[in-house]
């Protein structure tokens, strides 16, 4: 009888032998330590984050009264009260954003953020542009559905356009203004997104903040309208 031990590689036995010395259960013992290790990531990525990210504070939250600068103090918006600041300035703080600026306030899984930059051309040229740079980027949002663009008007009366889009697990807003600030025509990026539930639990919070965008003496709101 011919000893299993003493098998030389080419007498006929499965590639996928595994020695007996190396088996428990029927399972190549081998692999049990790497498959532990891609089920504990995953349980870190499923579950102990996002409890780690619940129990955090946020570092900047937003105070009732706040106002978000964009550009030189004239060019604002007002958060909503109990979101986390992640970056740009308030108006008074001592810090004053000029064209080129970034601001973003989130609450969960949702973000605002409202980017400037000098932009000669209309609001929609520059939400042309906006959609040219994320397909060369291959954003997420691309690989979803986009709504029919609108005009929208914020309460100051500022204008642009505006259009929605669905990804695969998330949804959200991208709009479009040019407004003038001191003789600057500023473009102005405006983007939400989030995850479907969350944007529907704070869909009236997003409103009152794109709402709120304004532009005081000094500047006009009809420039590339």
């Amino acid at each position: 009888m011919t000893d299993l031990q003493d098998v030389s590689p080419g007498s006929g036995r499965p590639e996928d032998w595994v020695p007996v010395e190396h088996r428990i259960l029927g399972i190549d013992r081998r692999t049990i330590a790497p498959a532990l290790g891609v089920l504990a990531l995953v349980v870190i990525l499923a579950v102990v984050l996002p409890a780690v990210d619940e129990s955090v504070a946020y570092d900047d939250p937003v105070a009732a009264g706040d106002v978000m600068d964009l550009v030189a103090g004239k060019l604002t918006f007002v958060p909503a009260e109990g979101w986390n600041r992640v970056d740009g300035s308030l108006v008074g703080e001592g810090t004053v954003e000029a064209v080129g600026s970034v601001s973003a306030v989130v609450i969960e899984d949702v973000s605002v953020s409202i980017t400037t930059g000098e932009f000669d051309g209309t609001p929609d040229e520059l939400l042309d542009q906006i959609n040219d740079v994320n397909e060369e980027l291959e954003d997420p949002r691309g690989l979803g559905a986009t709504g029919p663009r609108q005009e929208v008007t914020s309460a100051s009366g500022l204008t642009g356009v505006a259009e929605t889009f669905t990804g695969l697990e998330e949804r959200g807003i991208v709009a479009a203004f040019v407004v003038d600030v001191d003789g600057t025509s500023v473009g102005v990026e405006v983007v939400v997104r989030g995850s479907v539930e969350s944007i529907e639990d704070h869909i009236e919070e997003i409103a009152t903040m794109l709402d709120s965008m304004s532009l005081t003496a000094g500047g006009d709101s009809g420039v590339g309208s």
